[in-house]
């Protein structure tokens, strides 16, 4: 008679098992056996305590990074939504000194920059694991983004780190944009060669299916700015409205903002502020069908609402609502007033207010989705060698490309090569 190994379980069967295992047993004393079954473990746990709590997201506040929980039940019958904090992420909580500036989630994945520091971590909550990535050079302006190739984001060999540093270069009198990509596998970066262009990232980027997207301008122009991680190619895809002319942004009385939101890691979501002295309309589509060439938008919700300076959103499609994370002060012309974090409910005839508590200056929060992956980060490899550099070029395709130019490995003793201008 056969013996049934474990290696012989669907899938399924083992979901099954591992359901039935008491809470109370430790999971982290048999996370070293099957690190699968631990990060499965985990998964069963967190859409459990969902269920009896509420939706769950991942807020960057005040230079920490935390677990909540939102209850959205009977938000429509008068019933005011609960926040709950679950504290900070395990991944994160044994470095007590870790200022976090910003975040950027992809698939179970997030990527945490430091305040004061150059280096990154890349963390998976559901797992505790942790990856620490030094830049190839440093600079105060910058933004991040996470990504993965085709559709393996099982495997974190996948994953790819970009970096867009946008600044006034005194030698050439002109502004300069680079961009470097990082990756998992070769623990390296690359200098990719960009076409010249003047637009510029006015919002924080999302992660869609492997894919960044965000929020671009140029000459006041708006429009969505997208990087295919798997083609290294950027992309331009038209907003769900129609941004407005210079005229408009010099009108003292006029502002216009965006910001993106993802929904089950599938479809991409845009909250737009089109704000007068009388007139405070906040609108919110998600998209139909997205990619890095095409996109069809549905809209989700327009509400009549005075919520200055949203930084960040997320939808709840079930009960019909938006969770916005906004940040400022009621009067900004006031020095001596303290700026606040607020987390409000918005939906038709709801506004209601879950968190509003004072910030440290200058740290913007986020607050994003949150679902459990099991993908797990390979440790970098301890042996020991020299600094490699190699040169790999080929003929760009057509359309907007992004070009290999350079691949630079660096080791912690390394010093960073100097800055590459275009």
């Amino acid at each position: 008679k056969k013996m049934v190994m474990i290696t012989d379980l669907t899938f399924d069967l083992e979901k099954k098992i591992l359901a039935l295992v008491p809470k109370e047993s430790r999971p982290h004393a048999w996370q070293t056996i099957c690190k699968r079954w631990y990060a499965v473990r985990q998964d069963l746990l967190s859409k459990k305590h969902l269920a009896r709590t509420g939706r769950e997201f991942i807020l960057l506040l005040n230079t920490n990074v935390f677990s909540t929980t939102i209850n959205l039940e009977g938000v429509h019958n008068n019933v005011d939504p609960v926040m709950d904090f679950g504290g900070k992420l395990g991944s994160l909580q044994d470095s007590n000194d870790l200022q976090i500036h910003d975040i950027f989630y992809c698939k179970g994945l997030v990527l945490c920059t430091m305040v004061g520091k150059q280096m990154l971590v890349v963390c998976n909550p559901s797992n505790r694991e942790t990856r620490y990535v030094e830049p190839r050079t440093s600079h105060d302006c910058f933004e991040y983004a996470l990504g993965y190739k085709g559709s393996k984001a099982s495997c974190v060999n996948s994953y790819k780190i970009l970096r867009y540093c946008r600044y006034f270069d005194k030698q050439a009198m002109r502004t300069v944009s680079e961009f470097e990509l990082y990756d998992f596998m070769s623990d390296s970066w690359r200098v990719l060669d960009v076409d010249e262009h003047d637009w510029e990232i006015s919002a924080r980027g999302v992660s869609v299916k492997g894919n960044t997207y965000w929020v671009a301008k140029e000459n006041e122009d708006q429009f969505i700015l997208s990087f295919d991680f798997t083609r290294e190619r950027f992309g331009f895809l038209p907003l769900p409205y129609e941004s407005a002319g210079p005229e408009d942004s010099m009108n003292d009385e006029y502002d216009d903002t965006a910001v993106l939101s993802v929904v089950r890691d599938e479809q991409l979501s845009v909250l737009h502020q089109y704000l007068h002295l009388d007139l405070y309309e906040m609108k919110i589509w998600v998209s139909n069908m997205i990619g890095t060439k095409k996109v069809s938008w549905g809209e989700f919700l327009v509400v009549d609402v005075v919520l200055l300076n949203v930084v960040s959103f997320v939808v709840d499609e079930e009960h019909k609502v938006a969770v916005c994370c906004s940040t400022g002060k009621d009067d900004p012309s006031d020095d001596s007033e303290e700026e606040c974090t607020s987390i409000s409910i918005i939906g038709k005839n709801i506004q209601s207010l879950v968190y509003d508590e004072g910030a440290i200056h200058g740290s913007w929060p986020h607050l994003i989705n949150y679902v459990p992956s099991p993908v797990q980060i390979l440790r970098k490899s301890t042996r020991k060698s020299k600094r490699k550099r190699t040169t790999r070029r080929h003929q760009p395709e057509e359309g907007t490309s992004a070009r290999s130019v350079e691949e630079t490995k660096v080791t912690p003793n390394a010093k960073p090569k100097a800055r590459r201008s275009f």
